[in-house]
C-alpha cells in the first residue's frame, strides 16, 4: 500500500558527504573531540585480534556519526556483536567441548564465573560520582521554589554520598540483564535513535577487557 510518508535520512548528496549531520549542532564539541574520545576507548592486546578488529569497526561507525547521525545505532549493534564474539571466545577457552550458549546465557555465565566484576570497571568511580550528583541535585530541585528563585545552584556530592552511590551501582547486573535485549532490539529492526554510541562502546570495551585479563 502506498504511503505519503517520506524517509527522514535519505542517501546524502555527493556534494554533502563531508558536511556534518545537522543534528550535531545540538551537541557540544567537534569532530576532533569525538575522534580524541574514541582514541581512548581501546581493547588491550590480550583480547583476540578478531575481536579487536570488530571493535574498531564499531568505533569507526561511531566516528562517522558526525556525518550520519543514524550510524549511532549501527555502531551500537556492531559493539554488541563484538561483545558476543568476545564472550564466545572466552567461553571456548574453558569449555571447548561444549556448544556455545546464547548471548543471554553467556552474559549470565560471565557474571557467575566472575569473568567480569563491578570493581574492575575503570569507569565505576566516575559513574558513582555522577549518580551521587544526580541524586543530590534532583532532590534539591524538587525542594527548590523556582517561582521565588528561578535559578538554583547545583551542589557537588560529598565523599560519603559518593561511597553510598558506589554501593548501589551494579554494572555487572545491569549489563547481564540488558545487553542481549538491547542487541536484539537493534538486530531485529528498531526505530531506536539516540546519540550514545560512544558511551556504549566505553562500557562494552570495559567488559571485553575484563574477559581476557590475566589469561
Amino acid at each position: 500500500m502506498a504511503t505519503t510518508e517520506t524517509v527522514e535520512d535519505p542517501l546524502k548528496l555527493l556534494s554533502d558527504i563531508t558536511l556534518p549531520d545537522p543534528r550535531q549542532k545540538h551537541f557540544t564539541g567537534s569532530l576532533r573531540d569525538r575522534h580524541a574520545v574514541l582514541c581512548r576507548i581501546n581493547l588491550h592486546e590480550g583480547v583476540p585480534v578478531e575481536v579487536r578488529q570488530s571493535f574498531e569497526t564499531a568505533k569507526n561507525l561511531s566516528l562517522y556519526t558526525w556525518f550520519v547521525y543514524r550510524f549511532h545505532q549501527v555502531s551500537e549493534l556492531m559493539a554488541y556483536v563484538t561483545l558476543e564474539m568476545a564472550l564466545r571466545n572466552r567461553f571456548l577457552l574453558d569449555y571447548s567441548d561444549l556448544p556455545v550458549p546464547t548471548l543471554a546465557k553467556l552474559l549470565k555465565l560471565a557474571s557467575e564465573k566472575q569473568w567480569i566484576k563491578n570493581d574492575r570497571f575503570p569507569s565505576l568511580l566516575s559513574k558513582a560520582k555522577q549518580h551521587a550528583w544526580d541524586l543530590k541535585n534532583f532532590k534539591l530541585a524538587s525542594e527548590h521554589d523556582f517561582e521565588k528563585e528561578p535559578e538554583m545552584r547545583c551542589v557537588g556530592p560529598t565523599d560519603t554520598e559518593i561511597a553510598e552511590a558506589l554501593a548501589e551501582i551494579d554494572l555487572v547486573g545491569g549489563i547481564t540483564n540488558t545487553a542481549n535485549k538491547l542487541r536484539n532490539d537493534l538486530a531485529h529492526g528498531s526505530t531506536t535513535l539516540h546519540p550514545q554510541s560512544m558511551s556504549t562502546l566505553k562500557t562494552v570495551s570495559e567488559v571485553i577487557n575484563q574477559l581476557f585479563e590475566k589469561l
